[in-house]
C-alpha cells in the first residue's frame, strides 16, 4: 500500500502536465490576445522591404484575399515554409510578408537564398508597431485577410499542411460576393 501512494505525486505530474500540453498541441489554438479573427487588419505605414525609399500603408495591401504571412531570415520554421509559400506563389495566391524582428539587410540575403513567394514585403524592424498590434509571440504565423480587409483565419507556426489548411478558405472567400 505504501508503494502505491510513493506514485500518486508521479501520476498528479503526468496529469498537470498532460492539461498543459494538449492545449499547444492544436495548431489552431490562440491565446484570446492574439485572435485577429473577425477583426480588421490594423491601419499601419510601415516601409516597403524592397524599396526602403516606399512606404506601405493598407492601401497598398491587395483587394482581394490574401494571405499575410509573418517571417524571418532567422527562423528555422519559415525556412521550412518558404517552399510551400512559393509553390503557392505560383499558384497565384497573392501573399503579403512581414518581416519580424529581422533586420533589413538580412531579410533581403534570405530572399536571395530561398526566393521571394511575396507580392510585397512590410519592413517592421525599426518600429515593430504590426508585430506589436497583432501580438505576435512568433514566426512564422500567418494570417488570410478577405477584399475588405478583415482576418478570417489565423496560424501559428509551422504548419507542414499549410498549402492544404489555407487554400480552400481562401477559395471560399474568393467566392463570396
Amino acid at each position: 500500500m505504501k508503494k502505491i501512494l510513493l506514485f500518486i505525486p508521479l501520476l498528479l505530474l503526468v496529469v498537470i502536465v498532460g492539461f498543459l500540453t494538449v492545449p499547444l498541441m492544436n495548431k489552431d489554438a490562440l491565446a484570446p490576445t492574439e485572435d485577429w479573427q473577425g477583426k480588421p487588419f490594423p491601419e499601419f505605414v510601415g516601409k516597403n522591404l524592397l524599396d526602403s525609399n516606399a512606404h506601405l500603408n493598407n492601401n497598398s495591401l491587395p483587394k482581394e484575399p490574401y494571405i499575410l504571412n509573418v517571417w524571418a531570415s532567422w527562423c528555422t520554421w519559415c525556412i521550412k515554409e518558404f517552399p510551400i509559400l512559393l509553390d503557392l506563389k505560383q499558384k497565384g495566391v497573392p501573399i503579403v510578408g512581414l518581416t519580424y524582428s529581422d533586420r533589413p539587410n538580412d531579410a533581403l540575403n534570405a530572399l536571395k537564398n530561398w526566393g521571394n513567394p511575396f507580392s510585397l514585403i512590410i519592413d517592421d524592424y525599426e518600429k515593430g508597431f504590426l508585430i506589436q498590434t497583432l501580438k505576435v509571440s512568433s514566426a512564422p504565423s500567418s494570417y488570410l485577410i478577405d477584399k475588405h480587409g478583415v482576418v478570417r483565419y489565423q496560424q501559428k507556426g509551422y504548419n507542414p499542411d499549410f498549402a492544404q489548411d489555407f487554400l480552400p478558405k481562401l477559395e471560399a472567400l474568393r467566392n463570396e460576393k
